[in-house]
């Protein structure tokens, strides 16, 4: 019965796209039913989705990317999905692409952003996979996102900033998020004496942005440091508090290339050697705390 009412909703909300009213209220519903969803599927059906995929990924390693481009299943644009699988298809992560880009009303744009930080929750069946990072590169996603960084209202940036932390899992998304967004998540990281009315958990998932950033290129560190984020990243890493630690492990993973040494010294009053105790000293509280 939920799988039928889905995706009568689905079919209703395309029908009224232009109904302002009616498409939020579509859209808040599959937010709310796209929260843990993952959680809430028979094991068996994980079960069959993730040997599927499993069995997937091995066929397509055979293959040359030009070819898997072309003719990837990960793409899902078969177009074939049933009952609850409406939720992370392609074609409703489309339609959220689309209303995210068109949308004046704030409520639709952080449901259909809350929808896809749900969606890019979890770590098994439930995540998009290649299909994702496709439809983002190809719909100007991040380009969507960074407009509601810039313009939209505190719950919408709140919820933006969930989405950008899910996508960074995405390697192959980071070097689209490096020059599109890393400006604003940068910008947004709090000051001594700014940034106080962000929550915790919002600088928070700022930092394991940038921690799944810094994990896989060294030039994505040198252009964080170029943003300015260096000595904010310290200043947070200082609280004790999630932020704190997450700031905690980005200065630890930023201190591995050596070769941006020099590129720290640079930074305002701090020295190599600062940093370096900073990034010992923060890292030795973390684990002690959680040891």
């Amino acid at each position: 019965m939920k799988q039928h009412a889905m995706l009568h909703i689905i079919c209703y909300l395309f029908m009224l796209i232009s109904t302002l009213k009616s498409t939020e209220n579509c859209v808040c519903i599959l937010h709310n039913l796209s929260y843990q969803v993952e959680a809430e599927l028979p094991k068996k059906y994980t079960k069959d989705l993730t040997e599927s995929r499993q069995n997937l990924a091995h066929s397509s390693s055979l293959v040359s990317s030009q070819h898997l481009e072309r003719q990837s299943p990960l793409l899902e644009e078969k177009a074939n999905p049933r009952g609850i699988e409406w939720l992370w298809s392609a074609i409703t992560i489309r339609m959220y692409l689309s209303l995210i880009a068109r949308s004046v009303r704030h409520y639709t744009q952080e449901a259909a952003i809350g929808a896809l930080q749900n969606i890019t929750a979890g770590n098994g069946a439930v995540r998009p996979d290649g299909s994702l990072s496709f439809y983002i590169q190809r719909e100007n996603g991040l380009q969507h996102v960074k407009k509601m960084l810039q313009e939209g209202e505190s719950a919408v940036r709140r919820t933006a900033i969930s989405l950008i932390r899910n996508l960074s899992r995405y390697q192959e998304l980071h070097p689209d998020i490096v020059n599109q967004v890393l400006p604003e998540v940068a910008g947004m990281l709090p000051n001594n004496d700014t940034g106080t009315d962000l929550p915790t958990e919002v600088t928070a998932s700022l930092c394991h942005i940038l921690i799944n950033l810094s994990q896989s290129d060294m030039q994505h560190v040198r252009a964080i440091v170029n943003q300015g984020a260096l000595p904010k990243i310290i200043n947070i890493s200082s609280k004790d508090n999630g932020a704190g630690q997450a700031a905690c492990v980005l200065l630890h993973t930023m201190w591995k290339y050596t070769d941006l040494h020099g590129a720290y010294k640079k930074v305002g009053a701090y020295t190599i050697q600062n940093l370096l105790n900073t990034a010992r000293s923060s890292l030795l509280t973390f684990l002690i705390r959680f040891a």
